[in-house]
């Protein structure tokens, strides 16, 4: 659950990079110049938005200002947009596999070529540095998205001094690149469905696939998954984003749920688009342009439930108790039951004492009571009690000692004397 929370918080952060100011540390601060191809429906957006003829090349220039005492070295890495599991564009993703693309007809890690791979910034200073970005010779379709990164390394003495640890804080400046202002129709569509493992976590993985060299915006994913012995999983996601020609795996988490083996019926409902034509009224209240449904069949083999119940984390740290436990168990909890039923139902000897009021003793006795009994006691003939003048008293059975004052009945000697 922490690794799938922070994995949230990074995506969160990287989508939010998207600026024309970004910080590191407090100490480094970007600044795109704003670029001559800059489209004029991006003006002053803070990322470059070109709009470029084919096979041309452009050139970005940005400022990066050190606001700290010593001097800082920045990496400068371009970087292609993909789409993270939680939905979420990565601007500056390098190196992904093909798996995470759909089609893709150009890498903008390829097509972005720094002017300098590091750039040292002086202590209260600032340096310039830029970017050329290459437009393919056949033009571009829709868009191609990526970005620069800009990465502070940073160098801190461990306690050994032989050591040293090198951390390092980076944000990108997102790049779009198009030949046209034409804006494509956005295009999902559902792929294949697979039970597995996502950091130590099982889940129900659903390929969500955007065909398209636009991005997807607003989207919206309702997920069912119902199976064998009870089985069922749903997970809602909205606000969610995707890169053109990207793919996620839109993850149904079983949050301790055991896959057993059999046939799973899995339903997928996704609505996008909130502008211009709103045609489809979704569950959470919103309309949507474009809606994509899906149903599928996902089978989970004895073998593979075995294997993801075996190493799902949740599933390992449930406590499963052995036999002999739930017999221990059983034995205190009857040994409890016991005794307090002996200790409510079992007879037990309450004295009683009758006492003048200069402790002179007048009658004594005892009884056998349950805790919870009560029992009246009759006064010794004569007598009545000091405060009340009853001549019958309870016996308190959650005393060992009952020690009762009494006094000369007046009454009875005021009849005595008319007798």
């Amino acid at each position: 659950m922490m690794r799938r929370l922070l994995g949230i918080i990074v995506g969160l952060l990287m989508l939010g990079t998207v600026t024309a100011t970004v910080h590191a540390d407090n100490a480094l601060t970007v600044k795109l110049t704003t670029p001559t191809a800059q489209r004029q429906e991006s003006a002053n957006k803070g990322y470059a938005d070109l709009l470029t003829e084919k096979g041309a090349t452009s050139k970005l220039t940005f400022t990066l200002q050190n606001s700290s005492d010593a001097p800082i070295n920045v990496d400068v890495t371009p970087g292609t947009a993909g789409t993270s599991d939680n939905g979420a564009v990565v601007y500056g993703t390098q190196n992904w596999g093909e798996n995470h693309f759909v089609n893709l007809p150009a890498r903008m890690e390829q097509l972005i070529t720094p002017e300098a791979k590091t750039v040292t910034v002086p202590a209260k200073g600032s340096a310039t540095t830029s970017v050329s970005v290459k437009t393919p010779d056949n033009g571009i379709s829709g868009v191609l998205a990526g970005g620069v990164s800009f990465v502070q390394q940073q160098q801190t003495n461990a306690t050994d001094s032989k050591t040293m640890f090198q951390s390092e804080v980076g944000y990108t400046v997102a790049v779009l690149n198009r030949t046209t202002n034409a804006i494509l129709v956005p295009n999902l569509s559902i792929g294949d469905v697979n039970a597995t493992l996502v950091n130590n976590q099982a889940t129900v993985g659903i390929q969500m696939l955007n065909n398209t060299q636009t991005f997807l915006n607003g989207l919206y994913v309702m997920a069912t998954v119902t199976g064998p012995q009870g089985v069922y999983l749903q997970r809602n996601a909205s606000n969610m984003q995707m890169a053109p020609n990207s793919q996620m795996q839109f993850n149904v988490w079983t949050n301790g749920q055991q896959l057993v083996a059999g046939d799973y019926d899995v339903q997928i409902d996704a609505y996008y688009g909130l502008k211009d034509n709103l045609r489809f009224d979704a569950p959470n209240g919103k309309r949507y342009t474009y809606h994509t449904r899906g149903q599928t069949k996902l089978h989970v083999s004895a073998k593979q439930a075995k294997t993801l119940t075996t190493d799902d984390a949740l599933l390992q740290h449930r406590f499963v108790m052995p036999w002999w436990g739930w017999l221990l168990l059983a034995v205190i909890l009857g040994g409890l039951t016991g005794g307090i039923l002996y200790a409510v139902l079992r007879r037990r000897t309450v004295n009683y004492l009758f006492v003048l009021a200069d402790g002179q003793i007048i009658d004594r006795g005892s009884v056998r009571m349950r805790r919870f009994e009560k029992r009246n006691v009759v006064v010794p003939s004569g007598f009545v009690t000091q405060t009340t003048a009853k001549t019958v008293v309870a016996l308190a059975a959650n005393r060992v000692e009952n020690t009762f004052v009494l006094t000369k009945n007046s009454n009875l000697s005021a009849n005595v004397n008319k007798l």
